[in-house]
């Protein structure tokens, strides 16, 4: 059992700041986050904004080509320090009183610095503040695979990795998450006259479309397939956990495989970072889907 620190979560980060940056943890006031250029919708206004951003502002046109060089680079340095800053910071709120007597290994934490500097989305920055909070409290939590997939996660991504926490259950046989979408029997002579061999739903009416699914296959939080369950004989119990939402059947028919999409070991370990929210509708159109093989108690 790992031995309880007497530091605090907040101690414990900004003790790795100063040792490790050789700066303290500053706060940032959010009411200077917003610009007027992000605030207004011309084009003219974005485009001088982005530009000022890049160093290539018209202002700069009396400088040379490489003070214009340098003075980008600076304007670089400085938007990266800032997104670190504002990471370090964020990170203070979620990080836990208790945490593990174990350190946070070094190496870790500077690709996880190195990995931060281009993150300016403030969504982003909360979901990075959460994984260096959580790798505080248990070091060796999230791998370093996990934080060079987040890396290239954009953030239209990371609202597709939301939707799917929100329809992701497990069981108690095993607990890793997973995306349950339809079921399989296995073809008999009878099913073949009767029909009714497969039975799928589609997704999208639930939140989570099909160029979602692959997008986060692409990026690996996903596997990269659909997945079908080991053949479940009639009787047997199953036992899930869909949010905070018990529910328990019995298999009814013989030769049944449930189809699925799971999480990677990446996926797996951003997956509670998310607040994630039961959707009634899904589980109802579940519970219709598998009725004819599953019945719930």
């Amino acid at each position: 059992m790992a031995k309880i620190n007497a530091l605090s979560g907040q101690q414990r980060l900004r003790q790795l700041a100063k040792t490790q940056l050789g700066t303290a943890v500053h706060v940032t006031d959010p009411a200077v986050q917003s610009s007027t250029a992000e605030e207004q919708g011309h084009f003219n206004d974005k485009h001088q904004h982005l530009a000022a951003r890049s160093g290539a502002a018209a202002g700069n046109a009396g400088l040379t080509l490489a003070q214009r060089a340098e003075r980008r680079l600076q304007m670089q340095r400085e938007r990266q320090q800032h997104n670190l800053e504002s990471i370090m910071a964020l990170a203070l709120d979620y990080c836990p009183e208790q945490v593990s007597g174990m350190d946070v290994d070094p190496d870790w934490f500077q690709q996880f610095c190195q990995l931060v500097l281009e993150i300016s989305n403030k969504s982003m920055q909360q979901l990075w503040a959460k994984i260096l909070a959580g790798e505080i409290a248990s070091p060796g939590k999230f791998s370093l695979k996990t934080l060079h997939t987040l890396q290239r996660m954009s953030y239209k991504e990371a609202l597709a990795l939301q939707q799917a926490a929100n329809l992701s259950c497990r069981t108690r046989q095993d607990p890793s998450a997973r995306i349950y979408f339809g079921y399989i029997r296995k073809p008999s002579l009878w099913r073949l006259l009767t029909g009714r061999s497969k039975a799928v739903m589609n997704l999208n009416q639930f939140g989570l479309s099909y160029p979602q699914i692959l997008s986060l296959m692409d990026i690996g939080l996903l596997h990269n397939s659909e997945i079908e369950s080991g053949e479940l004989p009639a009787g047997q119990t199953l036992n899930w956990q869909y949010q905070q939402l018990s529910i328990n059947g019995t298999v009814s028919s013989k030769d049944v495989v449930l189809q699925y999409y799971k999480y990677t070991a990446s996926g797996a370990e951003l997956l509670p970072l998310l607040t994630s929210q039961p959707n009634q509708q899904y589980l109802q159109a579940l519970r219709q889907l598998l009725a004819e093989i599953i019945r719930f108690t």
